[in-house]
């Protein structure tokens, strides 16, 4: 363990001298929320995808398979399509929109589109509920990293990693964040193939691992669960399918992703972005599944006591069965890329609070009080995620995850993947469909938690949310009158 210390120093000094370089770049507001439109595509493709997945994929998704097997392949099968409808739908468009209208956040390429202040200003306050469910996550998985390392609570780890985020999110603002994703995410997307073929050498192959969890009892469950390693796992066939669903689709109403979109520089090689972005999110994948399972297969063997906590699962297998230098290398790179996630959440709620909000109200700030304000905003939002945190985090990192990331869906996608696209939709369709996304998935969450009600069949409440949205969005709109697209819109949107 004095190894992996060791090398999470030495990687956070890295991070942080990343991040100061960051900050003397950062002179305006257009370099604190988009990076000044500077960013090549490579840098752009790693960063979207270290920003998707990070705490999401490498702590929570081991711990989802260790609970539900191959059922959690449905997470990650949603990247093989998701990244390239991203880029497809809205790469163009997005980054045409900021030349066009010098938009630098998703409320204001809402509002440019729809010129409605209340579709714009809906749009900022989706975003915040949304980041601080889903800048939650990564904050429960930094401090689940820390409270292992240091033997500490995961409470205190939580309030310590947010500390340390929100000190590099206010210096550095988007650009800090988006170069420590390409250092971080190109080392672990090669961590993760190595991780992948180390756990199925410590399971004796993967025919090995899977035939001895179907056939034998399991420790903490008292029989052998065969449909463990089948196609659902121990998910429901429509769960699985939702969370494919949501999560493929609904990638476009992320705002995490779309606004990364306004960074890149040369709008011409937009179509290598989703296998840039793709191939990393695949090979996440595999360590998703092999240390998941091979976990759960020592539990059963005996080898391994049944785990306290599934989302220990990762943490565990690296200090027993990998070499220490391997260890501190996927630790220290998995805390940057869960840093680098949270500076991008805490910067686009910085930007709804000091941008978007103000706007919709008829105000707008100076260029100088957004990014001194925009700093300020960060801390806010930290402390407001810190309590979030304490209170929702026994969810589990990957299904609190899917908390933020179906209620960004049911919010926003339907408004920018639909709205970009077709020119009939109009603001009223957009102001319900926003409407009726957000408060469907925050209304339907709050009584599944009070256990008032849950969605049948364990339905993925994000996904019934979009569909709903989806449909409210095209209806209204067909019934009510689309207003004439600004010159520069039309351009945009015929791109």
């Amino acid at each position: 363990m004095n190894t992996i210390m060791i090398i999470v120093a030495l990687y956070l000094v890295v991070i942080f001298a990343i991040g100061y370089w960051a900050m003397k770049k950062t002179k305006t507001s257009a370099d604190f929320f988009i990076a000044g439109k500077s960013l090549g595509m490579f840098v752009s493709a790693i960063a979207i995808f270290s920003t998707s997945l990070s705490g999401f994929l490498f702590i929570g998704g081991p711990g989802l398979t260790y609970e539900l097997g191959m059922g959690a392949l449905w997470f990650t099968f949603p990247t093989t399509i998701s990244f390239a409808m991203a880029w497809y739908i809205l790469g163009k468009r997005m980054r045409l929109m900021t030349e066009a209208t010098g938009a630098m956040t998703v409320a204001d390429a809402v509002y440019h589109r729809y010129n409605s202040r209340v579709a714009s200003g809906l749009t900022g306050v989706a975003t915040l509920v949304g980041i601080v469910v889903f800048l939650g996550t990564q904050v429960l998985a930094l401090g689940t990293i820390i409270a292992f390392i240091f033997d500490i609570s995961v409470s205190v780890g939580v309030v310590i990693g947010m500390f340390i985020v929100a000190l590099y999110s206010a210096a550095g603002g988007i650009m800090a964040g988006t170069y420590t994703s390409v250092f971080q995410g190109s080392i672990m997307a090669v961590a993760s193939l190595v991780i992948f073929f180390i756990s199925l050498n410590v399971g004796d192959g993967l025919t090995n691992i899977t035939q001895t969890i179907a056939t034998q009892p399991f420790t903490d469950m008292g029989q052998a669960m065969p449909e463990f390693v089948g196609p659902w796992g121990l998910a429901t066939p429509i769960l699985a399918m939702s969370w494919f669903f949501a999560l493929s689709i609904g990638i476009v109403g992320q705002p995490h992703v779309v606004s990364r979109l306004y960074m890149i520089q040369d709008v011409s090689k937009l179509k290598w972005g989703p296998a840039l972005a793709a191939v990393p999110a695949v090979l996440g994948g595999l360590l998703l599944i092999g240390v998941g399972l091979v976990m759960r297969y020592l539990v059963i063997t005996g080898e391994m006591a049944p785990l306290a906590n599934p989302d220990d699962a990762i943490l565990v297998f690296l200090v027993e069965y990998t070499p220490a230098i391997l260890a501190g290398i996927v630790f220290a790179g998995v805390a940057s890329a869960i840093m680098s996630t949270c500076d991008a959440f805490i910067n686009i709620a910085s930007a709804a609070m000091v941008r978007d909000i103000p706007f919709a109200l008829n105000r707008t700030l100076s260029d100088e009080k957004q990014l001194k304000f925009g700093r300020f905003a960060v801390v806010v939002i930290s402390i407001v995620t810190v309590l979030a945190v304490l209170s929702l985090g026994d969810r589990g990192i990957a299904l609190l995850g899917a908390v933020g990331w179906g209620t960004f869906a049911a919010a926003l996608a339907p408004v920018l993947g639909i709205g970009l696209n077709w020119k009939k939709a109009t603001k009223e369709g957009a102001i319900a469909s926003i409407l009726v996304g957000l408060v469907l998935s925050v209304v339907i969450e709050v009584l599944a938690t009070l256990g008032i009600y849950t969605l049948p069949h364990g339905i993925y409440t994000g996904a019934i949310a979009m569909v709903i949205s989806i449909m409210t969005f095209i209806a209204v709109s067909y019934v009510t009158k689309p207003q004439p697209l600004p010159e520069n819109i039309e351009r945009v949107m015929d791109a």
